[in-house]
């Protein structure tokens, strides 16, 4: 459950959910808050402020406001394959007040748009808006397991602009090889599934038949659950955004990248899986670096607590020393 989704269902609750100034208020009716949905409150506590304060600020489009202050060239990142800009508040957080940073939120979870359904077209779309945003470069990019591909194809997309990208940083992403047929196949045979984002995985290790019928059977659940149902209709359309995530990502196929990337991963035993992370160098120009995660990370946690924290201060270093954080620019 995303933390949109839990927020839906307290309104559905009749929990009203507020910000005070700088302080999450919060009413319910008696009883509804009970010591289990206070833990979740608390534990989802910096997702849901920033989760507000986009609100409030009235975006629109697909830049949200994670951390926007500071005073160094803005990082701007890709989510995973459900399209939850707010995994990266942790990890904003670690590197705030100095770098500024932007979630890039797919088409289709918001009323009236539809999922992309191509990596190259919804790079095109967060190049359109992100030059918009910020018209001169240099580009500061990420992406966080499939959302780094789309964040590997704006990359390519704006060098091929004549636009400068002086980092590109892929959290935990497989390697565009680990996601063809025979590869997939092959997961579907072994144990791996028992690692990171395990129904992900092994969603992507099925048949496209089996793969819609999965979500078939995810989207009638959800569309008849009672009372809930009218308030499910985000749910839905996250399950449509996973469904074109990963059937963009079983069909591209990238040229190489002529910069540098960084390859951010839990910990060094996932070179070894079926992911194929360092088969990244072959499309890295101008090389890869490797930085693994504290003892006891893996996939699903690199961008939580502690481990969001780490992670977060290897990539300040790493936009310290781009050329576009060799001086300050206006907050």
């Amino acid at each position: 459950m995303t933390t949109q989704e839990f927020l839906i269902e307290l309104k559905r609750l009749d929990v009203q959910i507020w910000m005070d100034g700088d302080r999450i208020r919060s009413s319910a009716p008696p009883a509804i808050l009970t010591v289990e949905r206070r833990a979740e409150l608390a534990a989802r506590r910096p997702e849901i402020e920033s989760l507000l304060k986009a609100a409030r600020a009235a975006r629109s489009g697909s830049i949200v406001p994670i951390e926007p202050g500071g005073r160094l060239k803005s990082f701007y990142a890709v989510p995973g394959h459900n399209g939850d800009v707010f995994c990266f508040v942790r990890l904003a957080r670690s590197l705030a007040p100095q770098v500024p940073f932007f979630g890039l939120q797919p088409p289709g979870l918001e009323p009236a748009t539809k999922p992309v359904a191509r990596v190259e077209d919804l790079a095109a779309h967060f190049v359109r808006e992100l030059v918009q945003h910020q018209p001169e470069g240099p580009y500061q990019l990420g992406g966080y397991c499939l959302g780094g591909l789309t964040a590997f194809e704006m990359a390519r997309q704006l060098r091929a602009m004549g636009r400068e990208v002086s980092a590109l940083v892929l959290f935990g992403t497989m390697s565009p090889p680990a996601l063809r047929p025979f590869t997939r196949a092959q997961a579907a045979l072994t144990e791996w599934t028992k690692d990171r984002v395990r129904g992900l995985r092994t969603f992507a290790g099925a048949s496209g038949r089996e793969r819609l019928a999965k979500l078939a059977e995810k989207v009638r659940v959800a569309g008849t659950a009672g009372s809930a149902a009218k308030t499910d209709e985000f749910t839905i359309r996250r399950l449509d955004v996973e469904a074109a995530t990963l059937e963009a990502a079983h069909a591209y196929r990238p040229e190489p990248f002529d910069g540098r990337i960084s390859l951010f991963l839990a910990n060094e035993a996932s070179t070894r899986t079926l992911d194929q992370p360092l088969a990244w160098a072959d499309y890295a120009k101008g090389g890869l670096d490797v930085f693994y995660g504290p003892p006891g990370c893996d996939g699903d946690s690199m961008l939580k607590d502690d481990s969001a924290s780490v992670f977060g201060s290897a990539l300040m270093l790493r936009l310290q020393s781009s050329p576009c954080c060799a001086h300050g620019v206006p907050a």
